[in-house]
Formats: C-alpha cells, sequence, structure tokens
C-alpha cells in the first residue's frame, strides 16, 4: 500500500512539475516568495514560484523551437499587434525559416491584458494548463511576454529547432477563442 501511494504521490509530483518547468525566467503575480527586488528576483537571482520550486531568473529559455536570440544578430524585425478581438496581427506577414534570429515588436493594441508566448504545440498547451492554475500569472520570459493595454513590449527569438512553431496568447480562455498562430519554418 505504501508503494502505491508513493508512486501516486512521485506521478502527482512529476505532473505539477512539468508545466512550471517551462516558466523560466521573471514572472509576478500569482507568486510566492519574491523578496521586492526588480521583477520579483531574489538577491541570488532566483525566485520561487507557489508551486513551491525555484528557478535561475533571465538565463537562456529553450525550447523545442529555438532558444532566446542575441539582439546583435537580429535578422528581421516583425511587429505583432494583440487585439481584444481574440486575433495577432503580424506586419510584415510571417514567414520563417530555420535560423532566423527574429526581433518581435508586440503592442497591446487592446484594452484587456494579453500573452505573447513561442513554442511548440505541447509546450503551448502546457503553458495554457499552468495559466489555469495561476490566471493572474505575469510573464517576461525569454520566449512569453505579457503586454499590458496600451503597451509595447520586445522579445528576440531564434529559431533553430522544430519546424512547426505555435505562437499564442495563453491568458485563459485567449487561445481558445483564437488568438493563437501557427507558423512553419522554411528552409
Amino acid at each position: 500500500m505504501f508503494f502505491i501511494r508513493k508512486g501516486l504521490i512521485l506521478g502527482l509530483s512529476a505532473l505539477l512539475v512539468s508545466p512550471a518547468i517551462l516558466a523560466g525566467g521573471t514572472h509576478g503575480g500569482g507568486h510566492h516568495g519574491n523578496s521586492g527586488t526588480a521583477g520579483g528576483a531574489s538577491a541570488n537571482n532566483n525566485h520561487m514560484h507557489g508551486g513551491g520550486h525555484a528557478h535561475a531568473q533571465g538565463g537562456d529559455v529553450a525550447s523545442a523551437v529555438g532558444t532566446q536570440g542575441d539582439p546583435k544578430r537580429v535578422t528581421r524585425t516583425i511587429n505583432v499587434e494583440l487585439l481584444d478581438s481574440m486575433r495577432f496581427v503580424f506586419s510584415p506577414k510571417m514567414q520563417l525559416k530555420r535560423g532566423d534570429v527574429v526581433r518581435f515588436v508586440v503592442r497591446n493594441a487592446g484594452a484587456i491584458r494579453h500573452e505573447f508566448s513561442i513554442g511548440n504545440a505541447a509546450e503551448q498547451e502546457a503553458h495554457r494548463a499552468m495559466m489555469r492554475q495561476m490566471p493572474d500569472m505575469v510573464h517576461e520570459d525569454a520566449n512569453s511576454v505579457t503586454v499590458e493595454p496600451g503597451q509595447t513590449r520586445e522579445l528576440v527569438w531564434a529559431f533553430t529547432g522544430e519546424s512547426q512553431v505555435e505562437l499564442a496568447c495563453n491568458i485563459p480562455g485567449h487561445s481558445e477563442a483564437g488568438m493563437t498562430a501557427s507558423v512553419s519554418l522554411g528552409s
């Protein structure tokens, strides 16, 4: 009986930690253990989520579709408007190829908070699950930013991984209402 309970606890722990692993970077809202320093980071450059795990702040966030890009190596800039109609507007049109280092200039043209997140389908689904648990979470990660109404944020991403890229606003209800985009990387 003890073995079954122990296995169940370990299995549940793995389910709780998996989405949190994707939560690298700086977050605010819905978290505990912030020391009051900028961005919620503690003095040792780690911070603790309410889920009880810690990770380094601002490090390279890797994804199956790429990694944080070097701003000095940007190959193109794409403007992204986040709309309350639960749509993204890209200018110029989203056409990417493997190896591109893209500066995304993300502007919330709406009246409610939105998010812009880069990943593959499984990463986005895990992120959505995490956001359902912590809907007030604020992101300032290499692959995900929260953008308040009227605010403009930037992120630089190097597309070095899988060819199918999913972009999403994972605030509860937004991606389900259509605030997603799918891009296949060219060669």
